[in-house]
């Protein structure tokens, strides 16, 4: 399980790349993916694969995608 959010990019060999925190302050959050996986790697693999869409001119894009856990049971009141 990611403990903190980490920033993926695709590397240049296609392998997850993870460093810890966002990918850039101040900026707004213009969607969401919700996915069920067992463990860090799986949801750094998926991460991985939205970094290397195509962009502009097809090309990958290596954009950041930020992973954050999502907490288990109800809050506490």
């Amino acid at each position: 399980m990611v403990l903190a959010g980490q920033t993926v990019r695709a590397g240049s060999d296609g392998r997850p790349q993870a460093t810890g925190g966002p990918a850039r302050a101040g900026h707004i959050l213009v969607g969401y993916w919700v996915v069920d996986v067992k463990g860090e790697e799986g949801a750094l693999e998926i991460a991985s694969r939205a970094s290397a869409c195509p962009g502009p001119g097809g090309k990958p894009g290596s954009d950041p995608v930020e992973v954050h856990p999502v907490p288990e049971g109800s809050p506490q009141a």
